[in-house]
């Protein structure tokens, strides 16, 4: 037996002397132990998160955002994904209006630049890598924004503010999963409002009799429970009063003759949780077998029991120091078949997380006044903590912070783990969704610990499925892994079939920057691919298949950019933007005004310009030359390399100095006659299209593809530095060139696509108010103060942002998120004034 198991075993606080969970006499805990870890070793899995400057937006305004990706075990953003996708969707219409693809190790920022034309309405930021769509698509990131237009007309209308405050729908969770007859359970509750969001709620359940079983009231957001024995196969309605003294019927979940329930006790011992196993029918001891309660948390098994049939009820306890770290734990009941029959989720808060200050230089600010903040991270002993932080400043009158709104600390926790999401005509996802998730953290809120096990007790954790493991399924992986942007296609013979040793040279060419040139070969069915490639932007990807004797009769196809995940329109009964703008009042004026005043500067600009008359021809710089003039430069027409195999053999005779002799193996040997090397080789630097080649690639280019040659002797070549001490011959394709049409190219072994690459984040202004300026005359009323997406600490724990005040004169809200690099999670909250 492996240490590991032995280890599991050691914390059985029921035993027995064998396992007979099997005919042929397998012992079931080491067959789940080994199938649990080999499914989360095979099916590791991710999480985004993406920390906003603030809850809402003007449109007009730019969405600043940083994001983290984890790997969903031990939450360090050390994850292998590479490339990270945000969408901003339109709720009410179900489409993404617009996409951001981000470089991401562990973690990136970026932007979204609103149109000043998208309609107020309620939006969703959706951020996600290709990896995890072979998941369930419930545990990507998401988060509503709400994107306004300006109005400052008060849309709360009475008779809609009743209806938030109905119940609309009435959701019941029988503690452990079933109710049984004669075994008194735990009920959990819910009650939501037509938008989904938790309503205050009381009632009472009546037997099919009408008899009165129990009656019960909501605690927190429309969650609570009510306890009850069920008698018989009877059916049992719960009747919820609304606002106008009404009635509501809601039928409670159907009840087993036989089973097993489950209880768990998180509150009442702060060093254990108790759980109680109910049996409606022992089996007799001669005939009893055992059943098994696992333990897990974040893919790890920490605690293994053991029980009885025999038996009518027991209870273990589970140490809570056995649980690895802060987070839901997993509690579930095997029965004698090896069947999961009892499930309940628990937290467990060992605050682990660093601690994380921020503290500024002053209390109180003058307007345009200089702030420094001073960010430090330390871990529970106080050492320092080098990590990744994220710091937003937003004026307190403006911006309203949501009711303990999501952070990190609350969505690795417990929002990434929850899913099972249920959709109706009135709301989406109730079971899955947590509202005010900060709360559950306040360090001052004696009902806090409670109230997160109601929330524990009407939630559900679906990362993945105890029959999965056991009977070895596994997800259906479609989505590869990216640690690059890819580009992937077929090159096949024109009937169709496969070509042997197929050889693919793939270029990008992008408006700014110099041409990639890369290699690859097709597999045995025509399939090709490059991965792991990094580009920015719009890029033209072209793509040239050649057969092993040099015959480009093929035809090679690119493989479309795949399309997003499909977005589940939700559909809601009223307008969900209806507000009391007294509340917003300030934001709504003053952020209207500042994208009023940027569109007339923008225009301003452009009516000021003078009429410019060009009489010259406009010089174009080739962004593929570092170098001036070259010593020699041989152009290349139809008829020089018409006659000519390779590229090589134009040069011989043609330039003077240049020498170009065959190896004797089938390559050729270049030497520039004058030039003199301390090293031992005579090559030349060869640079195609603007990037160092190796010699060999000329000799696979079509020599009627290339615009010219040039070749750099002594100083004209110095630019290049000690590569070029034996020379350079640069080579300059057309299709290299900027103004290259690819409509001309024939189309056979040829394919080009326009692609889009990685968004390159924009730096987020921020006036500098110690220097005059003539654009410092305008009024300053940003929301956001300041954005600062990669704040590091440094090996002391300490970091620092500097900025200045605006105009206004408020209290000011600075929020920090990020990581430690070793995993731990930081958040602090910081709030000076300006007067």
């Amino acid at each position: 037996m492996n240490r590991k198991l032995f280890t599991l075993l050691s914390l059985i606080l029921i035993t027995t002397s064998a396992f007979t969970f099997t005919e042929d006499g397998n012992d079931f805990i080491e067959k789940l132990v080994a199938k649990f870890e080999k499914y989360h070793h095979e099916n590791p899995q991710e999480k985004v998160y993406l920390h906003l400057d603030k809850p809402y937006y003007m449109a007009g305004e730019t969405i600043w955002f940083k994001g983290y990706l984890f790997d969903a075990t031990y939450h360090r953003i050390d994850s292998v994904s590479r490339v990270l996708y945000v969408d901003l969707i339109d709720e009410s219409k179900g489409k993404i209006i617009i996409q951001r693809t981000l470089k991401c190790d562990g973690s990136t920022f970026g932007d979204i630049a609103l149109p000043d034309s998208l309609e107020e309405g309620s939006y969703q930021i959706r951020a996600y890598t290709s990896y995890m769509r072979n998941f369930s698509e419930e545990f990507f990131f998401r988060q509503e924004v709400k994107i306004w237009q300006g109005t400052t007309q008060n849309r709360l209308t009475e008779s809609n503010a009743n209806k938030l405050s109905e119940v609309a729908d009435f959701q019941f969770f029988p503690e452990g999963g079933n109710l049984v007859i004669g075994i008194s359970s735990r009920v959990g509750f819910k009650a939501v409002n037509i938008a989904g969001k938790g309503v205050e709620s009381e009632g009472f359940v009546l037997s099919s009799s009408k008899d009165t079983v129990t009656a019960f009231s909501s605690e927190h957001l429309g969650m609570g429970y009510f306890s009850f024995i069920p008698e018989n196969l009877d059916t049992y309605t719960a009747y919820i009063k609304q606002k106008d003294g009404t009635l509501k019927p809601f039928p409670l979940p159907k009840v087993y003759e036989q089973g097993y329930t489950m209880a768990i006790d998180n509150l009442s011992n702060k060093e254990k949780i108790k759980v109680f196993i109910s049996n409606s029918t022992p089996i007799p001891a001669e005939k009893a077998k055992e059943v098994v309660i696992v333990a897990q948390q974040k893919g790890q098994i920490c605690f293994v029991a053991k029980g009885s049939e025999k038996l009518k009820s027991f209870g273990i306890s589970i140490p809570k120091d056995r649980i690895p770290d802060d987070g839901i734990v997993q509690i579930t009941l095997f029965d004698s078949k090896g069947e999961p029959v009892c499930e309940r989720i628990a937290f467990v808060n060992k605050n682990k997380q660093i601690n994380l200050k921020i503290s500024s230089d002053k209390g109180i600010y003058k307007s345009r006044e200089k702030v420094t903040l001073n960010i430090e991270a330390t871990d529970k002993e106080g050492k320092p903590v080098k990590g990744d932080f994220s710091v937003a400043v937003t004026d307190g009158n403006q911006v309203i912070p949501n009711a303990f709104q999501e952070n990190l600390l609350t969505y690795l926790l417990l929002s990434s783990d929850i899913a099972e999401k249920k959709s109706n005509e009135y709301y989406s996802s109730i079971r899955g969704t947590i509202e005010q998730p900060a709360y559950y953290f306040e360090s001052n809120n004696e009902n806090a610990t409670r109230h997160l096990d109601i929330l524990m007790l009407t939630q559900g954790w679906r990362r993945f499925v105890w029959k999965d493991i056991i009977e070895d399924r596994k997800p259906n992986f479609q989505h590869i892994l990216e640690t690059g942007l890819n580009v992937t296609g077929k090159a096949l013979r024109p009937n169709g079939k496969p070509a042997n040793n197929v050889s693919l040279t793939l270029m990008l060419k992008s408006e700014k920057g110099s041409p990639q040139i890369l290699m690859s070969n097709a597999d045995s069915l025509g399939n090709y691919g490059f991965y792991g490639i990094d580009f920015n932007d719009s890029t033209e990807v072209f793509i040239q298949g050649m057969k092993e004797k040099g015959s480009k009769n093929l035809q090679v196809s690119i493989d479309a950019q795949k399309n997003a995940p499909k977005v589940q329109i939700i559909k809601t009964p009223f307008n969900p933007m209806e507000f009391d703008a007294r509340e917003l009042a300030d934001f709504l004026k003053k952020a209207k005004e500042a994208v009023e005043l940027e569109k007339k500067l923008k225009l301003n600009k452009v009516q000021m310009l003078d009429e410019v008359v060009v009489k010259a021809k406009k010089e174009t710089q080739d962004s593929r030359k570092i170098y001036g003039r070259a010593s020699n430069t041989l152009k290349v027409d139809d008829r020089l390399c018409a006659g000519a195999t390779n590229v090589l053999q134009m040069l011989q005779g043609r330039v003077p100095g240049v020498q170009v002799s065959s190896d004797g193996s089938g390559g050729y040997k270049v030497v520039i006659r004058g030039i003199s090397s301390i090293s031992l080789s005579s090559d030349p630097l060869v640079v195609l299209d603007g990037m160092p080649a190796s010699i060999d690639i000329l000799t696979g280019i079509n020599p009627c593809d290339v615009e010219q040659i040039d070749v750099l002797k002594g100083a004209d070549a110095t630019i290049f530095g000690s590569r070029a001490s034996n020379g350079v011959i640069s080579v300059l394709t057309k299709r290299g060139g900027p103004n290259y049409d690819y409509s001309k190219d024939p189309a056979i072994g040829v394919s080009i696509q326009k692609r889009l690459g990685y968004n390159v984040p924009r730096e987020f202004y921020a006036p500098k108010y110690d220097v005059e300026k003539p654009e410092h005359v305008r009024p300053d009323f940003r929301s956001t103060l300041h954005w600062a997406p990669n704040v590091q600490t440094d090996s002391t724990g300490k970091a620092t942002v500097t900025y200045w005040n605006t105009d206004a004169k408020a209290n000011i809200n600075i929020v920090a998120e990020g990581t430690a690099y070793n995993g731990g999670i930081g958040i602090a909250k910081h709030t000076y004034q300006v007067k």
